[in-house]
């Protein structure tokens, strides 16, 4: 029963990759889940805090499913990022160039100023 509902709740949840690699990511990702969901049930079982086959059965596909869904929210949002940075890679190439630019004029300006600082420093003391 329990499985039929997570089957349900987690079979739209796709990923915007070629269906094969679709298939092997979420496959990997449900064999994780049931691996954590199971040794999290069975800590539960260990620490005494659940009793019985149904309880034991509803928290594993309840931690499953909140497994699931983290790990494919996230592994979405890394494909996405993935994406967007290899459509917009020129923009980001120039943007990174400017940043690294601004940061090495900035430098050396501060870097100047501070010698200058020192000469007229060094300078004033001696005259």
């Amino acid at each position: 029963m329990f499985k039929f509902v997570f089957e349900l709740l987690t079979d739209p949840l796709g990923l915007p990759i070629d269906w094969i690699y679709e298939y092997i990511i979420l496959c990997v990702i449900g064999v994780i889940a049931c691996r954590f969901a199971y040794n999290t049930v069975g800590n539960l079982y260990n620490s005494e805090m659940i009793y019985g086959r149904f309880s034991g059965s509803l928290f594993h596909w309840i931690i499953r499913l909140f497994a699931f869904c983290l790990l494919w929210a996230i592994t979405y949002g890394v494909i996405w990022i993935g994406k967007i940075i290899i459509e917009n890679w020129q923009i980001i190439l120039m943007f990174a160039i400017c940043v690294i630019g601004t940061a090495i004029i900035c430098s050396v300006t501060i870097f100047v100023m501070r010698l200058i600082k020192r000469r007229k420093t060094v300078d004033n003391t001696n005259g």
